[in-house]
C-alpha cells in the first residue's frame, strides 16, 4: 500500500480508537426479532400485499458503487432517459444531492413500471417528494476528503419545526479543490438548499423550495491511445498548459442555475385530494474553450501534432519525456502571438454559454373511489428555453475579435460574405462581449394523464395514459450574412408533435412474500430541439419530415421478500425507432464544414437483471447482483449532408449501415458481489468485486455510408477500418470500506474510509467515440484514407474517499 493510503488509514484508527458507548440494536440491520402474538385484526386484506408489490430497485441500489468505474447506460439507456421529478415537476440530476440533504423522500423504479401520478417512458422514474407530516429536529454535519475531482468537501443539514405549524429545513453541500490523478482536474462547489413548509390541517400544507448550485469545474478531455501510449500516462488530459509557470485548464464548466419551486397539497373531499406545483430553472451554464483565428489549432494532441503524422524522430521524443511544449497547451506563446498580431487576436479563450429558463407547473387529483380503485388523472405544461451565445472570456493579451466568420476569410467564393451578425457588421468585440453566434431553443409541451391503480387482495393491475403536445422553435437573435432574412434570423418554422405513452401492469401475489407482475408499453416523445436543425448556431433550416421517436417496451419482474433472502428478478425488452440526431463536422471527403441529419435510428434493449440480498448471520449480510443483455441498432438510419456555406447537398438520405452496432457505453455483462460486516461497538467494513464486459466504442453513422466506407475503404482492410465497431476490454474491480460508529445519547458519530479499485489497475477504458474524420494518405500517386483515430477516456486507478459525520 503507498504512504499516502497508510497514512490515511493510521488517522482513521486514531479518530477512531477511543471508547465509545455499546449502539443500541437499532444499529444492526439483522438482528432477530421475538415475535409476540398479537389479536387478529380485521382490516383491509389487501394492505398483507402491499410491501412486496412495492419492492425497491435492488439492482439499481447494489450496482450503484459497486461497478467498475466506466460508463454505464442502464439497460441501453441514457441517463437523461430517466424521468425525475419533485413534487410532479421534471429535474435534472444536479439537484438531486441538495433534495436528499432537505429530507426529500426518493422513490426509483427501472424500466417501465408506472409510478402514481407518473407516466413516464423506459428509462424509469426517479420521484422525490417532501411528506405532510411536521418535520422532526435534526442536525448533520460531515466532513469529507478524496483524490477524484476535488481535494475536500463538507455537508450541513439542519431540520427543525418552527411553530405555529411551520417547519424549516436548510442544507449545505461545498467541495474545493483539485484532483489528486489528473492535471487540471479541479471542483469549486457550493450547494444551498433551503425548505419551509406550513401544515393548516391532516392532508393540507404549502411548500418552498430553492436550491441554489453555483459550481466551477475544471474537466479533462478525450485523446487518441498514441498520446496515451508516448506520454506513458493513461490520465493525459490535452485540456491545460502552462502559462507563467502555473497550470491552467482551457476547458473548464461555470454553472449557476438555481432551482425554485412552490407546491401546494389539499384535501377537497374525503376520497379526493390535489397536489399542485410550479417551479422555475433558470440560470446561465458556461463551458470554455480555445478559439483560433486564420491559424493553427492550439490542441497538443491534434492528429497533424503527433508522431505518426509528422514522422520525425525529434517529436516522438519529446513526447515520450512529456515534454510540455509538445504534450501540453503553449499559453505564453499564444499570448506573444497575440502581441504581434497588431491588436487583433489570433487565440482567444471563449465561453460557449447557455442562459437557461425553464418554467414548469404540474397539478395532480388523487380519488380513491373505493378500497381497491384509486384514479390519478392531472395536467401539466412546461416551457424550457435556452439562449446559447459564444463570449469572449481572455483575449489573451489582444485588444478585441472582429465578429466575422473566420474560417471564411480565404474562401473565393464567400469571402465577401463574412458577417456573423449583419445587423452590426465589423463589430469588434472584446472580453465579456457576445459574438459568433446568438439564438433560442424554445420547446413548449402540454400534457394530460390519466392512471388507474386497482389492488384487489392478492392481483393488482395498472394503466397509466398520457397524451400531449409539444412544439419547438428556433429564435434567431443575429442575422448571418451567410444566409440573410429569415433563414438566420427570427422564429424558424414551429414544429408540433403528438407523444403520448399507454402502459399497462398486472401483478400477481402468491403470498405476501411473493409477487410477480408484467408490464408493457408504447408511446412516442418529441426529439430534443437541438437535434431539429442541421445547423442551430446561425441556420432556421430544420430537418425534412420531423417526427417523433415511437417506443415499445415490456417487462416482467419476480420479487421475493423473507428473513434470511430478498430477491429480485427482471427480464425486459424494449425498442426506440426513427430517432433523429445532428451533428456539425468537417468532411474530409467533400473538404467542406457540414451539417448533418441521421434519421430514423432504431435501437433495441433486451436482457435480464437480477439482485439478491442474504442475511448470512445476525452481523453478516451478502449482496449480490448481475445483468445480461444485448443493445444494438436494429435500424439502417438515413444520414443527410449539406454543406454549412450554402445548404447545398454532399449526400441524402444515404444508408448507413449500422444494423447490428452494439449501443456505445452500455456493457452486456454486468455482476457484483458485496459482503457486509456489522461489528461490535460500532464496528464494520464492506468489501466487494465488480465487473463489466462486452463493452464498445459509440459508433458513428456516417462512417458507414456508401460515401465513406467505399470509397475510403478500397482495400479489405481500409473498409473493414471504417465500418468495424470495436470492443473495450473487460473489467473488474475491487473495492473496500471500514466503518466506525460512536453513540453518545441520541448522536452518533461516524468515521469510515472506502477504497476503490484497490489492484490499482490504471488500463481500463472508461468509454471511447469513433471520430467523424477521415485521414487523408499519399504515397507517390496513390491516395488513401483511414478514419481518425478513436478518442479514449480512461479510468481512475486507486483512491479513496474519507468520510467523518455527525449527527446530533
Amino acid at each position: 500500500m503507498s504512504p499516502k493510503y497508510g497514512c490515511l488509514l493510521l488517522c482513521l484508527f486514531a479518530v477512531c480508537g477511543a471508547a465509545a458507548q455499546q449502539p443500541d440494536d437499532e444499529y444492526y440491520p439483522y438482528a432477530p426479532v421475538q415475535e409476540e402474538r398479537m389479536p387478529l385484526l380485521l382490516t383491509d386484506s389487501t394492505l398483507f400485499y402491499r410491501a412486496v408489490q412495492a419492492m425497491p430497485d435492488l439492482y439499481a441500489e447494489y450496482t450503484a458503487f459497486n461497478l467498475p468505474y466506466v460508463a454505464v447506460k442502464r439497460r441501453g439507456q441514457d441517463y437523461r432517459a430517466e424521468a425525475a421529478t419533485v413534487d410532479g415537476l421534471g429535474i435534472p440530476s444536479r439537484y438531486f444531492p441538495a433534495l436528499r440533504l432537505l429530507g426529500a423522500q426518493e422513490e426509483s423504479s427501472a424500466g417501465v413500471v408506472p409510478v402514481a401520478g407518473i407516466t413516464g417512458r423506459t428509462g424509469g422514474i426517479r420521484m422525490f417528494r417532501f411528506p405532510d407530516e411536521f418535520v422532526q429536529a435534526a442536525r448533520r454535519v460531515s466532513v469529507h476528503f478524496t483524490d477524484r475531482n476535488y481535494l475536500a468537501g463538507t455537508k450541513l443539514a439542519v431540520a427543525r419545526p418552527l411553530g405555529r405549524g411551520w417547519s424549516g429545513a436548510a442544507a449545505v453541500d461545498a467541495r474545493t479543490g483539485r484532483d489528486m490523478h489528473v492535471e487540471g482536474v479541479f471542483t469549486h462547489a457550493l450547494t444551498a438548499g433551503f425548505r419551509v413548509a406550513k401544515r393548516f390541517g391532516d392532508g393540507h400544507g404549502l411548500h418552498l423550495l430553492l436550491i441554489v448550485p453555483p459550481s466551477v469545474r475544471g474537466t479533462r478531455l478525450s485523446s487518441a491511445e498514441e498520446a496515451f501510449r508516448l506520454t506513458g500516462d493513461n490520465l493525459y488530459n490535452p485540456a491545460w498548459g502552462f502559462q507563467d509557470g502555473r497550470v491552467r485548464n482551457s476547458r473548464v464548466r461555470r454553472e449557476f442555475v438555481p432551482l425554485a419551486a412552490v407546491s401546494y397539497r389539499v384535501r377537497l373531499s374525503p376520497a379526493t385530494s390535489l397536489a399542485a406545483a410550479f417551479g422555475a430553472e433558470c440560470g446561465i451554464r458556461k463551458y470554455s474553450a480555445l478559439g483560433w483565428y486564420d491559424a493553427r489549432t492550439p490542441m497538443p494532441d491534434n492528429y497533424r501534432y503527433l508522431p505518426s503524422y509528422t514522422g520525425d524522430r525529434a517529436t516522438e521524443e519529446a513526447w515520450r519525456s512529456n515534454e510540455p511544449h509538445y504534450t501540453q497547451i503553449r499559453w505564453d506563446e499564444l499570448i506573444a502571438q497575440n502581441r504581434m498580431a497588431g491588436g487583433h487576436a489570433v487565440y482567444a479563450l471563449e465561453d460557449r454559454a447557455e442562459r437557461i429558463r425553464n418554467l414548469g407547473f404540474d397539478a395532480l387529483f388523487t380519488s380513491e373511489v373505493d378500497q381497491r380503485l384509486t384514479l390519478y388523472y392531472g395536467f401539466s405544461y412546461r416551457h424550457a428555453q435556452t439562449r446559447s451565445y459564444k463570449q469572449v472570456r481572455d483575449l489573451l493579451g489582444a485588444e478585441y475579435i472582429t465578429d466575422i466568420d473566420q474560417y471564411l476569410v480565404d474562401d473565393d467564393t464567400y469571402g465577401n460574405l463574412l458577417q456573423n451578425d449583419l445587423r452590426h457588421p465589423g463589430r469588434r468585440v472584446r472580453e465579456g462581449d457576445r459574438f459568433g453566434y446568438d439564438y433560442v431553443l424554445s420547446t413548449r409541451e402540454a400534457e394530460a394523464r390519466l392512471h388507474a391503480e386497482y389492488r384487489a387482495d392478492r392481483f393488482r393491475a395498472d394503466i397509466a395514459l398520457s397524451l400531449g403536445d409539444a412544439a419547438v422553435f428556433r429564435d434567431g437573435r443575429y442575422e448571418k450574412e451567410l444566409f440573410p432574412g429569415t433563414q438566420s434570423y427570427g422564429r424558424s418554422r414551429r414544429m408540433r408533435f403528438t407523444p403520448y405513452a399507454v402502459k399497462l401492469l398486472a401483478g400477481w401475489a402468491f403470498s405476501p412474500r411473493s409477487y410477480l407482475e408484467a408490464s408493457a408499453a408504447a408511446g412516442a416523445q418529441a426529439p430534443a430541439a437541438a437535434d431539429l436543425f442541421y445547423q442551430p448556431q446561425y441556420n432556421n433550416r430544420t430537418v425534412d419530415a420531423p417526427v417523433a421517436a415511437g417506443f415499445y417496451a415490456a417487462e416482467l419482474n419476480y420479487s421475493l421478500t423473507g428473513d434470511r433472502l430478498t430477491l429480485r428478478l427482471s427480464a425486459f425488452a424494449a425498442a426506440t425507432l426513427d430517432g433523429t440526431e445532428t451533428r456539425r463536422y468537417f468532411d474530409d471527403m467533400a473538404g467542406l464544414f457540414c451539417d448533418m441529419a441521421v434519421t430514423g435510428i432504431g435501437r433495441m434493449a433486451l436482457g435480464a437483471e437480477a439482485a439478491a440480498d442474504i442475511r448470512l448471520a445476525y452481523r453478516w449480510s451478502l449482496s449480490l447482483a448481475a445483468s445480461a443483455g444485448r443493445y444494438k441498432y436494429i435500424r439502417n438510419p438515413r444520414v443527410t449532408v449539406l454543406s454549412d456555406v450554402d445548404n447545398s447537398v454532399v449526400d441524402t438520405c444515404a444508408e448507413s449501415y449500422m444494423g447490428g452496432c452494439e449501443t456505445g457505453g452500455a456493457p452486456g455483462l454486468t455482476a457484483c458481489v458485496g459482503v457486509a460486516y456489522f461489528g461490535p461497538k460500532g464496528w464494520g467494513f464492506r468489501a466487494s468485486a465488480g465487473y463489466a464486459g462486452r463493452r464498445y466504442v459509440e459508433p458513428m453513422p456516417l462512417r458507414r455510408t456508401a460515401r465513406i466506407a467505399r470509397q475510403g475503404g478500397i482495400t479489405p482492410e481500409a473498409f473493414d477500418e471504417f465500418t468495424r465497431q470495436q470492443r473495450l476490454g473487460d473489467t473488474f474491480t475491487l473495492d473496500a470500506s471500514l466503518f466506525k460508529s460512536f453513540y453518545f445519547g441520541r448522536s452518533r458519530l461516524t468515521a469510515s474510509l472506502m477504497l476503490r479499485n484497490l489492484t490499482g489497475g490504471s488500463n481500463t477504458v472508461y468509454s471511447g467515440y469513433e471520430s467523424l474524420r477521415v485521414r487523408r494518405i499519399s504515397s507517390g500517386d496513390a491516395l488513401f484514407y483511414t478514419p481518425h483515430a478513436t478518442r479514449y477516456t480512461y479510468a481512475y486507478p486507486r483512491s479513496f474517499y474519507l468520510t467523518i459525520s455527525y449527527k446530533f
